[in-house]
């Protein structure tokens, strides 16, 4: 089911490793996007024994060798360890650094007239080949509700962070399980959250 998820919203991914709930400590890191009703959907999740670089690496290598497609953008926290393991894979990993480096900028940039937005859009989605993309065209239609620029007269403080996706995922997962659990009681528990998860959807 994960992968079919995924197909259909895993352009962009946000993964967090700051989620332990496990007799061994062991650190759970789910992988997360969000679904055409702005719920979280998980897309897969890894089992670590610790926060290596080569822990990392690993579990990225094995997510994307499973789903046998890259997404465009991948939000993460600003863990050292995390961008040394995406870097050693490879510099092309999940998205070209100049492309989330543009994308960045035109997205966040409040003082850029809208028209001058849409033409910048466009012009990116073309560059790197994205016009075509399911999810950015999705997301063009609702830039309105998204795009910094079109809340110019708003205070920001009432925006979501994008990660807060992952703290969302790892308080309704806490609901579903206990940090004393064996990896056992811990994958059952795993199981119901994500067919609670997908129940509500």
């Amino acid at each position: 089911m994960e992968n079919a998820y995924y197909a259909e919203f895993g352009n962009v991914i946000s993964f967090d490793v700051t989620f332990r709930t496990n007799k061994y400590r062991m650190v759970f890191v789910p992988f997360t996007t969000i679904d055409y009703h702005k719920k979280s959907v998980t897309v897969g999740a890894g089992l670590l024994s610790n926060e290596s670089i080569e822990s990392y690496s690993w579990l990225l290598i094995m997510f994307l060798k499973t789903h046998g497609k890259e997404p465009a953008l991948v939000l993460t926290d600003q863990d050292a360890t995390i961008k040394q393991a995406i870097e050693n894979i490879s510099n092309d990993l999940f998205t070209n650094t100049n492309f989330r480096k543009k994308f960045l900028k035109l997205v966040w940039d409040m003082n850029m007239k809208l028209d001058v937005f849409e033409v910048k859009w466009g012009l990116l989605m073309k560059g790197f080949n994205l016009k075509d993309t399911r999810w950015f065209k999705y997301m063009f239609t609702k830039r309105d509700s998204w795009i910094p620029g079109y809340f110019n007269d708003i205070p920001m403080c009432g925006l979501i962070k994008t990660t807060s996706w992952s703290k969302s995922m790892n308080s309704f997962l806490n609901t579903y399980s206990e940090s004393g659990h064996l990896l056992l009681n811990f994958m059952m528990d795993y199981d119901t959250t994500i067919q609670k998860q997908r129940n509500t959807q």
